[in-house]
């Protein structure tokens, strides 16, 4: 049975600072996954982040235990060429977590589908 999971997306804006995004998904697929600068993410969170300046997703830990175990980052409502992220190698609790290099323009609707 699918259970619903947080993450956290980790963004470094072109000024050097630092966004720490949480992040809900329902672990299921297909699920367009909800997103929170400023508290935890739930199910009534929004869909997109939208970042003040140019950032870059340099990380991603989500928690053990989902059924489902990719999702594809989206732009402004499409999918983001090239970013499939693997749930496997981004659990929350390993420390070499795979670096990621992930740009983002400033004012963009930042998203994330599971698949």
């Amino acid at each position: 049975m699918a259970t619903p999971v947080s993450g956290t997306l980790s963004f470094v804006g072109q000024s050097g600072k630092g966004y720490s995004i949480s992040m809900y998904t329902a672990d299921t697929a297909a699920y367009i996954n909800k997103f929170a600068a400023d508290t935890v993410a739930v199910a009534g969170s929004s869909e997109y982040w939208r970042p003040p300046e140019n950032v870059t997703l340099t990380d991603f830990g989500i928690t053990t235990g989902t059924t489902q175990t990719n999702m594809v980052m989206t732009q402004d409502g499409a999918i983001k060429n090239g970013t499939v992220l693997n749930f496997v190698h981004h659990v929350s609790t390993i420390a070499t977590r795979p670096p990621l290099r992930v740009a983002f323009p400033a004012g963009s609707l930042i998203g994330a589908k599971t698949i």
